[in-house]
């Protein structure tokens, strides 16, 4: 059974980097970007004045179509020019993560190939040694004003194709080790549209709208719902780039944000905040997040806190930004709302191949406009993915209800097989996050030799709780099979600045835990 989205698919023409250039040509005095730390403003005429430079400048350099161009910055307001002049050089845009040490980047960078690298301040040095240990040769440049070519067209509109590569990213490699995803012009460009109709589903979203970027550029969430869905609608980008929730609230207040992308852990800090009361949130309409789904409880908590409406989104890399989130009004919090227009979804039986049941869970598979091209110089990859008649298979084990909304069970890979029954580690998570004393929670599993696996726990606490008592809260809440066996209690969880758990890192340290010990522990 084929699933459709109750909104139309969006237009895939032009890309943002035009919309920008008419939008400044419409009304240049507009301010488009507000830097958050240092409150610089650039208007749209200045957006479409310094990206035809950096354009004119990358074309100085030898780049033009098709070549790659890494960019190393924390979300200031260089990072929308500097990409603007990426794709009006009809260059690709490779974005690599601040957070990244030298080794991280080296290995990622070496999955895309870039000819030249912009950095921000430090992360020169940082990117210049990366690229050279992973035998990269390629030019990394300084953010400034050097990177300009000065008389350059600041209204020439871009002449990009829906086809045209704009992006290699990469996917956040929770399961396994990151690919190198390849993006359109068309995948931003109805990726913005989709992500337009999900902020509109509270108000309205359009040149007037405020949107805070809380999320990193870098990554597909701020990518598609901090950069190009307000680039496209004209709406003002306010830049954040510390994980400061203090910070989050003023700037909301200050530049009166109307629409904002934050991590999932800074909306959990949000509905507790002992200050959010005392800022000023009255022109807010929505805050958005993603990377894992947030308990329906921490969702309202915000949402009454904040005055708005305050959901999770559910999204990958490799559909560029948004697959579900809410459309025309609120979505029950207990889902992550209906399909993105124009998306198509099928829910498979991941053994068989086979669509299993109405209301019934199994792998979510999906086709629309925000769909990649595929993974980047990897055919294997690309077909172990996305099938010949363009279904690209997501990973992720979803029911959908006959309301159309979209329930989010767990990732396949991450499912934990305790004597061959599938255990879904958020649903663990979920129950864990109930207790009064758990602030976050993360459930992997870990070998053992009569079993296969076993949950574990995970648990960062809001106030002291001892483990057996957190186990004894899980096991009266679940089937037996599912209760964890061991509870570890940490400072913090590893998660990537999108919020997103790096559950790998986790499964890497009860395996290593496992050989230490010599046995395994059940």
């Amino acid at each position: 059974m084929v699933f459709s989205s109750p909104v139309p698919a969006p237009a895939v023409e032009p890309s943002p980097a035009a919309w920008v250039v008419r939008h400044a040509a419409s009304e240049p005095d507009r301010v488009a970007v507000v830097d958050g730390v240092t409150g610089d403003r650039l208007t749209r005429a200045d957006l479409a004045e310094r990206s035809a430079a950096v354009a004119a400048g990358l074309a100085k350099r030898g780049i033009g179509p098709g070549d790659v161009v890494a960019l190393a910055m924390p979300n200031l307001a260089w990072w929308p020019v500097v990409a603007l002049g990426v794709w009006r050089a009809a260059a690709v845009l490779a974005p690599l993560s601040p957070a990244w040490g030298p080794e991280e980047t080296g290995r990622l960078a070496a999955l895309a190939r870039p000819r030249i690298a912009i950095a921000a301040g430090p992360l020169v040095r940082v990117v210049r040694g990366a690229l050279s240990a992973a035998g990269i040769d390629a030019e990394v440049v300084p953010v400034d004003e050097g990177l300009l070519v000065a008389d350059a067209d600041a209204f020439a509109e871009p002449r990009l194709g829906p086809d045209d590569h704009a992006v290699v990213t990469f996917s956040s490699g929770t399961g396994g080790l990151p690919k190198a995803v390849v993006l359109t012009h068309g995948n931003l460009a109805a990726s913005a549209a989709q992500v337009a109709t999900s902020f509109a589903s509270a108000g309205t979203y359009d040149a007037d709208s405020v949107t805070l970027a809380g999320a990193p550029f870098f990554a597909s969430m701020g990518l598609g719902t901090a950069l190009c869905a307000p680039l496209v609608a004209g709406a003002r980008i306010v830049t954040h780039s510390r994980p400061d929730t203090t910070q989050v609230l003023e700037l909301i207040g200050r530049h009166r944000v109307t629409h904002a992308t934050v991590s999932l852990t800074a909306v959990e800090e949000l509905a507790v905040h002992p200050l959010t009361e005392r800022y000023d949130t009255s022109e807010l309409q929505f805050v958005g997040t993603g990377g894992a789904h947030l308990p329906p409880a921490s969702e309202l908590r915000a949402s009454e806190r904040l005055g708005c409406l305050v959901r999770d989104g559910y999204g990958m890399t490799e559909a560029t930004s948004m697959i579900s989130g809410p459309l025309g009004g609120p979505n029950d919090p207990e889902t992550v709302g209906w399909l993105a227009p124009g998306t198509e979804a099928r829910v498979v039986d991941p053994e068989r191949g086979r669509d299993v049941a109405p209301g019934r869970p199994g792998e979510l598979w999906i086709r629309g406009p925000q769909v990649m091209t595929g993974y980047f110089r990897d055919a294997d990859a690309t077909a172990a993915t996305i099938t010949p008649d363009r279904w690209l298979r997501t990973g992720d084990l979803v029911r959908i209800r006959d309301d159309g909304q979209l329930v989010i069970e767990d990732r396949l890979k991450e499912l934990i097989k305790v004597r061959g029954a599938s255990v879904a580690p958020a649903e663990l998570e979920l129950v864990l996050r109930e207790h009064p004393s758990v602030r976050d929670a993360a459930v992997v599993g870990r070998p053992d030799a009569e079993r296969g696996e076993v949950p574990v726990a995970w648990v960062v606490l809001s106030s002291p709780a001892p483990a057996d008592e957190l186990s004894a809260f899980v096991r009266s809440r679940v089937a037996p099979h599912k209760r964890v066996h061991d509870v570890r209690i940490v400072d913090r969880l590893p998660r990537m600045p999108s919020g997103k758990l790096l559950r790998r890192e986790l499964r890497r340290r009860e395996r290593d835990a496992v050989a230490t010990a010599g046995t395994e522990v059940s």
